[in-house]
């Protein structure tokens, strides 16, 4: 599969699995406007174009999220169109941030892991209060962050979704959201307590949304993780996940704006 294949498929797969409120499509390019939470709900992808000048097309991108009052952001993945995107954006007050790997693997060649006898995992199919809560106190996010998170969730589009809460000796600690489309399995909003980190946890949580992967047919487990979290990155190599590509954000700079 080529890269651009690649790349398209997966972000297909993590638009459905965390939907924009609105979407205004502009020369091929997705402008993904929601309550301001999260990047990936709020920036431009631009994975095709078929306009012919790109500073005006940029111009009307700021445009518009100047209207909404939300920065402005663009999602450059590896491949993106036109190709010298980024180095337009950058010449033109951008920055680049948060530089995100989007890792996957067949789940045949996910490692097998004996799950922690000790850690009870429950796993729901609709979003409930307690898992909303149990989110809110692991991140320690603001009630705004979380409001704007549950209502993302709240449009998820597909009906196989699993919520998945961690408890060891009655204390939860930890959280995720597995979304199950064509056979993949994305995990998404996945927390770890920090006080039970690097103690198998992670790994045997990750286990059972696998288990529960398998359970409803899929064949491909993946999800995205900050190029930062270097701790995080060598656990999903561990357990078989393979780095697939990168993208980053590019951020309209103070210094930059119009």
């Amino acid at each position: 599969m080529s890269l651009k294949t690649t790349v398209r498929r997966y972000h297909e797969l993590l638009g459905n699995a965390w939907p924009a409120k609105t979407i205004i499509v502009q020369n091929g390019w997705m402008i993904r406007l929601s309550e301001g939470v999260t990047r990936r709900a709020n920036s431009v992808l631009p994975l095709q174009y078929n306009g012919d000048n790109i500073l005006d097309d940029i111009n009307l991108v700021e445009q518009i999220y100047q209207e909404h009052n939300l920065p402005i952001v663009f999602q450059i993945p590896d491949y993106c169109e036109p190709p010298h995107l980024k180095k337009t954006l950058c010449s033109s007050g951008y920055e680049s941030v948060d530089e995100t790997f989007v890792m996957a693997s067949h789940i045949s060649d996910i490692v097998p892991i004996k799950a922690a006898q000790r850690l009870h995992t429950v796993i729901e199919p609709k979003l409930a209060e307690s898992w909303l809560k149990a989110f809110r106190n692991l991140t320690q996010y603001n009630q705004t962050t979380v409001q704007g998170h549950r209502q993302i969730i709240s449009r998820i589009p597909i009906s196989a979704k699993a919520f998945c809460t961690g408890m060891l000796d009655g204390i939860i600690v930890a959280v995720g959201l597995a979304v199950l489309e064509r056979q993949h399995v994305g995990i998404y909003d996945l927390v770890i307590h920090p006080d039970y980190r690097r103690q198998g946890i992670a790994q045997s949580f990750l286990a059972r949304i696998v288990e529960w992967g398998k359970d409803h047919s899929a064949e491909t487990v993946y999800l995205t993780v900050q190029g930062d979290n270097v701790g995080a990155i060598k656990l999903y190599k561990k357990i078989g996940l393979k780095d697939r590509y990168h993208y980053r954000y590019l951020v309209k700079s103070a210094r930059g704006k119009v």
